[in-house]
């Protein structure tokens, strides 16, 4: 190590607080006053290196960190140095090994093991950051916040013994310190964490109560008490915790249903929810997939908070034992898809149960007559006329409030068998008699008047107003429009300036198909309340439906900072995911791929700074000691990639790449250099490729000087980013199927519970020809698919597989021919191998020959599955127009999004002027008569 003299160390300590307090132009001043002297002195070399690399000299920065450890290859501060540098540029893997090398060196140096700890954790390192956390105690124990982090450590590593005994350590050794009092409470609740975490439910409870007194969150305390109780059976007391938590906040109806989970006289239909399974360390585990415990299928109803295995909040892939199959659900003309948490008992009560579930809510009513949850949760578990007679009940004093999320609180009873017709004769009865002379709901349910009945208070004119409203929308979602327009033009006429039934007008029209004109009625809305964002918003999405991607982004931009703005930089610096998205399907819809790819590659970077962005945490949430919210937030994070923005944006872009490949397959223009014949300048004389050349750069200047000098800056004055590939060019250049891997391997890591990720590998896998790829995609959604080798997202892949694929090429490996008709013998039912390719197509076609009489037999079948039907019996070379043009007439209900993909998919198939399209075309003007289809 090379030393300086003294007076030009204080220098060198200068350029490390300069570089600290981030005046880096003076510790470069102060480095070269060093290097005029010492021009071979590697850490100031390395030290003015970290320093320009803030000026923006990366390049430089690196020659001299480089330069700096050729001089002093021994010094950990070069090493240090070189570590910062490359964890600057987020290069951590090279950063972690910087800083190994820099330990060899000076292990027990403080600084270095903090830094390599942050990554370590930030790259999930758990192993080895749980050991690098145990030496900086050792270290310095009289640190606190190396007892927390050491804690930390063994948690994430599933070692919760080490992790709580090192929190009672850590009391014992800072008895005497003075901690505010919410440290206190927080090291106390995220023991108790901790103890439930390792299925020591009992010590966790007795933890909580012992520190009753001086813990501060006491919301967090009780809700611990009341989940810990009920997972200990001792229901009594996890009833009276929830019944205090409940007079705390009688409207949350996680704590009306878990008080009435603890009653046992309701375990029947109402289950408590058991303890949840214990996580093995990470190191026990060896890879194997963890089992999850048998939970009620009322656990749907309880979010994570209660439970482990209970739902996420929205936008996250929902847990495996959630329902998936069979959630379409027929709800008068319309197929909807039903939502998973929905509060639905285990199995129908019976007469004598809904009426102990009636006192059960009117003992809690009396004590809370304001509350409207109470009166809403017990329409789920009722039936028949004393359903509709509570049903009554709550919708009287909404109707007169005039409450407009009146239908949507109501929405989820219509999964409910014969609820939706009780709902229909109580609006109609209301229409009824609030149309009379003296305007009333007519008589109570069970009651009835005598005629000439004269009401003694009449309603106000508002409760007729959002009893037509409300009847319009429920006719909607039955899928009845003329009815729902009848009703929504009648409550317009009694008020034309009520902004909410403008909104109810083109609802109807967007789910009718008519997306102009919802369109249409969005504007209206939108201009009805200017300073309203949310309207603003759905007439921005109403235009981005009709492909109006400038008219929707001027829209959008009213909103933000800067409206005059020619692009939506300031949407993408807001993170605005669902703008991203609705513009990027838009593109899609007109062919721009290379715009649609550019804002689905929005989406991935914000994904990307989410990420990162938990880096700033890892130091920050030990100081303030808010143990429990980091932990959340770093298993938050490990699961990321699975949010719904990323999944949407991931397949849309993978669609795009497999359209991509086909139109190279098939010989078509991608780029507008392909449409001129200039994709392959391979091909051209010397001659042209010069003219090329030029002919490139005159269009290059002549956007230079398009260039306007006002729309070249913020409205702060600042350059604005010029888009060098405003249609993607760039992006349509890249191979697709690498580009779409990539975001496989992603979707695969994060998302292999949803059947989605391994029907889209299979699209890529196949395009490549390669076979075990697919197999094991086609062997995931037999597994998702609950085994049922019949299921509709499976039956195309299996019969691409078995009847399209190569299985039979001279070429391949005698291996993988063996592998695959061992691997997929269980999906047809067989205990032993296939022995040949004929046997595994002989036992695939009896697949496809259920699944054409299935088709041919089950009229009712949904839109969706039959497509997939159809595609399954074209791989397997069945003939599918005679069908479709003389057989097939779909009956039941219809989802139109499922409708529209039909339709794309016979255009695709037999041609625009088919007569399959142009059956299927008149049956959904039957179902949906004011749908415009696109030519």
């Amino acid at each position: 190590m090379q030393q300086l003299p003294a007076k030009d160390q204080a220098v060198f300590r200068s350029i490390v607080k300069f570089y600290e307090t981030k005046q880096y132009k003076k510790g470069v001043k102060a480095a070269d006053s060093i290097l005029k002297k010492h021009p071979d002195h590697g850490e100031t070399l390395c030290m003015k290196g970290l320093t320009l690399s803030y000026l923006d000299k990366k390049e430089e920065a690196y020659e001299l960190v480089r330069k700096g450890l050729r001089h002093d290859i021994r010094s950990h501060v070069c090493w240090h140095v070189f570590g910062l540098l490359y964890r600057q540029d987020r290069d951590y893997v090279e950063a972690i090994k910087c800083y190994a090398q820099a330990l060899k060196i000076d292990p027990e140096n403080l600084q270095i093991l903090r830094d390599i700890s942050l990554l370590q954790i930030h790259r999930r390192d758990f192993t080895g950051y749980a050991e690098t956390r145990r030496k900086l105690l050792q270290t310095k124990p009289s640190n606190r916040l190396n007892w927390i982090g050491y804690a930390i450590s063994e948690h994430l590593c599933r070692q919760y013994e080490f992790a709580w005994t090192c929190l009672d350590n850590y009391e014992k050794t800072f008895k005497d310190e003075d901690l505010l009092p919410y440290d206190k409470s927080e090291l106390i609740l995220y023991k108790a964490q901790i103890m439930e975490e390792g299925g020591k439910f009992e010590e966790s409870l007795e933890c909580l109560k012992q520190h009753e007194k001086t813990t501060v969150d006491k919301l967090n305390l009780q809700e611990a008490k009341g989940r810990l109780c009920m997972f200990l059976e001792r229901h009594s007391e996890a009833a009276e915790i929830y019944r205090r938590l409940l007079d705390k906040n009688p409207e949350h109806h996680t704590y009306v249903l878990a008080y009435m989970a603890n009653q046992p006289q309701f375990h029947r239909f109402w289950p408590a929810l058991p303890k949840p399974a214990v996580v093995q360390p990470r190191e026990q585990l060896n890879g194997e997939k963890l089992e999850e415990a048998a939970v009620p299928a009322t656990i749907s109803s309880f979010p994570q908070t209660v439970h482990p295995q209970g739902m996420p909040i929205w936008g996250w892939l929902h847990p495996s034992h959630a329902p998936r199959t069979s959630k379409r659900v027929s709800v008068g003309r319309r197929l909807h898809k039903q939502r998973c948490e929905m509060y639905q008992p285990l199995v129908a009560l019976t007469e004598e149960e809904e009426e102990a579930v009636c006192k059960f809510f009117d003992d809690l009513q009396a004590d809370h007559p304001k509350s409207d949850s109470l009166k809403q949760l017990v329409l789920n578990f009722i039936s028949g006329d004393r359903f509709k007679s509570r049903l009554d009940a709550y919708m009287r004093p909404q109707m007169r409030k005039g409450v407009p999320s009146l239908f949507r609180a109501m929405k989820p009873l219509y999964f409910q068998e014969g609820k939706p017709k009780l709902v229909e004769e109580l609006l109609l009865q209301y229409n009824k008699y609030l149309n009379e002379e003296v305007s009333w709901f007519g008589p109570e349910i069970g009651k009835s008047v005598e005629p000439g009945f004269v009401p003694d208070e009449e309603e106000p004119p508002s409760s007729l107003l959002f009893t037509r409203m409300v009847t319009a929308d429920h006719y909607d979602f039955l899928g009845e429009t003329s009815k729902a327009l009848e009703f929504a033009n009648s409550a317009i006429e009694h008020t034309p300036t009520l902004v909410e039934i403008y909104a109810c007008k083109a609802r109807i029209y967007r789910h009718a198909g008519n997306l102009e004109e919802s369109a249409k009625w969005y504007e209206e809305v939108r201009s009805m309340d200017l300073a309203d964002r949310y309207l603003n918003t759905q007439c921005v999405r109403a235009l981005l439906r009709l492909d109006d991607t400038q008219g929707g982004m001027e829209k959008a931009l009213l909103f933000s900072k800067e409206p005059d703005s020619v692009e939506a930089a300031n949407l993408h610096d807001m993170q605005c995911m669902w703008y991203e998205s609705h513009v990027g399907r838009s593109y899609v819809r007109q062919k721009k791929y290379g715009r649609a790819l550019k804002k689905f590659g929005e989406t991935f970077k914000h994904f990307g700074d989410i990420a990162e962005d938990q880096f700033d945490f890892h130091n920050y949430c030990l100081r303030k000691t808010t143990l429990k919210a980091y932990v959340g937030m770093l298993r938050m994070q490990e699961k990321l990639y699975s949010h719904k923005f990323f999944r949407r944006a991931a397949k849309d872009a993978i669609k795009i790449y497999i359209e991509l490949f086909d139109m190279k397959a098939r010989g078509e223009a991608i780029t507008k250099g392909d449409a001129a014949g200039e994709g392959n300048e391979d091909d051209l004389s010397a001659a042209d490729k010069k003219k090329l050349k030029h002919k490139l750069k005159r269009e290059a200047d002549k956007k230079k000087e398009k260039v306007d000098p006002k729309a070249a800056a913020t409205t702060t004055g600042k350059p604005k980013k010029v888009d060098e590939d405003p249609e993607g060019e760039k992006l349509l250049e890249k191979d697709p199927m690498e580009e779409a891997n990539k975001l496989l391997k992603t979707l695969v890591l994060y998302c292999t519970s949803d059947i989605a990720t391994h029907c889209q590998t299979y699209e890529v896998a196949s395009r490549q020809g390669k076979l075990l790829h697919c197999l094991q995609a086609v062997l995931k959604l037999f597994e998702l698919s609950g085994k049922n080798n019949l299921h509709y997202k499976l039956v195309a892949p299996l019969a691409h597989f078995c009847f399209v694929a190569d299985l039979e090429c001279t070429d391949m490996n005698p291996a993988v021919r063996e592998v695959i008709l061992s691997e997929i013998a269980p999906v047809f039912g067989e205990t032993s191998a296939f022995g040949s390719v004929a046997a595994l197509r002989t036992a695939a076609s009896k697949v496809v020959d259920q699944v054409e009489q299935r088709l041919k037999s089950t009229p009712e079948m949904p839109v969706i599955e039959a497509m997939y039907s159809m595609k399954c019996l074209k791989h397997a070379g069945k003939n599918v127009k005679d069908l479709l043009e003389k057989e097939w007439q779909p009956t039941g209900s219809f989802s139109l999004k499922e409708c529209e993909k039909m339709l794309s998919y016979l255009s695709a198939e037999f041609g625009k002027d088919s007569a399959a399209l142009d059956r299927f075309k008149k049956r959904c003007q039957d179902i949906f008569p004011l749908l415009v289809v696109k030519s």
